[in-house]
């Protein structure tokens, strides 16, 4: 399957919602951080970087829902920080 190029802030709307339909408490305070483009090591490798641990381990949750849509998304490589 070809994946879809998208912007940053529309791969952080998908993640956001994903996340906010998980029935978790706990992680009511909690925020997804919006997604960067990074070089991917390998041809089948995502190009969306990775997020920094949260005390409460909602990044566990993050990383489950962002690992479902690598196979889906890349980030625009122009929007590179």
């Amino acid at each position: 399957m070809k994946k879809q190029t998208i912007a940053a802030h529309e791969l952080y709307a998908k993640l956001d919602r994903a996340f906010r339909a998980r029935p978790m408490d706990e992680f009511l305070s909690c925020r997804v951080p919006l997604p960067f483009f990074r070089e991917p090591p390998d041809g089948a490798s995502a190009n969306i970087g990775s997020f920094a641990a949260c005390p409460k381990n909602c990044h566990a949750v993050i990383a489950e829902i962002l690992v479902e849509m690598w196979a889906k998304y890349d980030l625009n490589a122009t929007e590179k920080s």
